[in-house]
């Protein structure tokens, strides 16, 4: 195993900082955490069942809402409270010296990850706040169309309806198929809807509600040629699946890096292609997109540097390994699901339209009352109010056992 020191010290994080004792279960005070070689695996279950020893879950806590906030793990914890003391021992000569540095390097980390250059990634605190920094400063007309969909985040939606207030500007909300079918059906069903006054689409690139795939490529070939701004609400995308907004035809795109990417709270990036950047110049990047510039001000050092760690946790494993697990777990949980009676599945299963992310209705029973008792069983699932509905997030580090204890419990509650 190598050390958390050690794994530390490559990344460049800090020099002559003594290690700091992991207070944590499994681990004495006098003890720090550690990072195994997931090259040694013998199996995906062996390297995945590594994964989940390196977080604090519980053991006898099933864990199936990282689409809200996911965790993080230990070592990376462990690292933002490292830099956090070695940033307060000199607090001006680390954070615009060698700790202030290694924020730029991760910027460059994104890039990497999303296939973008260094130039058009924004380091934000969220994906909210990357979509509002667009909606703030994009200068539309009065009377100019904005689409997007009824099942977006609430925190998507402020942004719209700031333009709505501000500028004039017609939200206009579509209706998905519930659960879409196939990539032409939910493509003709938004390119029906765009009219000449349209101006912008912002859509998820993985549907919070459904964990459907949106295909942007496809998308982006009717944007592009009627000069539509084409937005993305990546939040739960990153870390779940694959990103590369050049092949995605994106003009921005945002997303966090708490959630599937398993970064320290607070942490995420805004992605704006070049050929987009003179549209919206928000007083946050007035100054540039550096992570600290005279118009971002002062910036929290040790959770950026975490969220890199994250970036290199993953990358550590494989995007594409990362990917092929969630999904195989997702047709499992959806497999088992289909065996229930008294819910409707509202994911899709065209695998082009998959991600980890299994969601259903109920027929009827209350979907809060399922939330509460399986929360009392120490099972955690995500409430979908609209939908009476239940989400549920098959991350890397969630089992089959995992799966199969989650059906059982509510095979009986239904």
């Amino acid at each position: 195993m190598t050390s958390r020191r050690k794994f530390i010290k490559a990344a460049g994080l800090f020099g002559g900082l003594t290690a700091m004792p992991l207070l944590s279960q499994g681990f004495s005070s006098n003890e720090t955490s550690s990072l195994p070689d997931f090259g040694n695996a013998s199996s995906d279950d062996e390297l995945f069942a590594m994964v989940r020893q390196q977080l604090l879950i519980p053991t006898n806590r099933i864990y199936l809402n990282t689409g809200s906030l996911g965790p993080c793990p230990v070592h990376i914890i462990d690292a933002i409270h490292a830099s956090t003391r070695q940033l307060e021992m000199n607090p001006v000569g680390e954070n615009w010296g060698p700790l202030g540095n290694q924020t730029e390097l991760v910027r460059k980390k994104v890039a990497d990850f999303i296939h973008a250059d260094v130039e058009e990634i924004v380091l934000t605190r969220n994906t909210t706040e990357g979509l509002n920094l667009i909606a703030q400063s994009l200068l539309l007309n009065e009377g100019d169309e904005i689409i997007t969909t009824t099942l977006e985040h609430g925190g998507c939606e402020v942004g719209l309806n700031f333009l709505v207030k501000t500028q004039g500007v017609v939200l206009k909300k579509i209706e998905l198929p519930l659960p879409g079918k196939s990539i032409e059906e939910i493509v003709r069903t938004i390119e029906k809807n765009i009219t000449s006054k349209t101006k912008m689409l912002m859509l998820s690139h993985v549907n919070t509600i459904t964990g459907l795939l949106m295909p942007f490529a496809e998308i982006a070939k009717s944007t592009k040629a009627k000069g539509i701004y084409l937005i993305a609400d990546g939040a739960q995308a990153p870390g779940l699946t694959n990103v590369n907004v050049k092949e995605l035809g994106v003009d921005a795109y945002a997303a966090s890096g708490h959630k599937w990417i398993m970064g320290p709270k607070e942490t995420g990036f805004l992605y704006v292609s070049k050929k987009f950047q003179d549209k919206i110049q928000p007083v946050f990047t007035f100054s540039g997109n550096t992570v600290y510039s005279a118009s971002s001000g002062t910036r929290n050092v040790a959770t950026i540097i975490g969220f890199g760690l994250a970036i290199d946790f993953h990358t550590s494993i494989g995007s594409d390994k990362i990917q092929q697990r969630t999904l195989q777990l997702r047709n499992y949980c959806l497999a088992e699901l289909k065996k229930l009676g008294g819910l409707k599945i509202i994911s899709p299963e065209n695998r082009l339209l998959s991600t980890g992310i299994v969601s259903f209705s109920l027929d009827t029973v209350k979907n809060s009352d399922i939330f509460n008792k399986l929360k009392e069983q120490d099972i955690i699932v995500k409430l979908l109010s609209q939908q009476n509905g239940i989400r549920i997030s098959c991350h890397m580090f969630i089992s089959k056992q995992d799966i199969d204890q989650f059906v059982k419990a509510l095979r009986l509650l239904l």
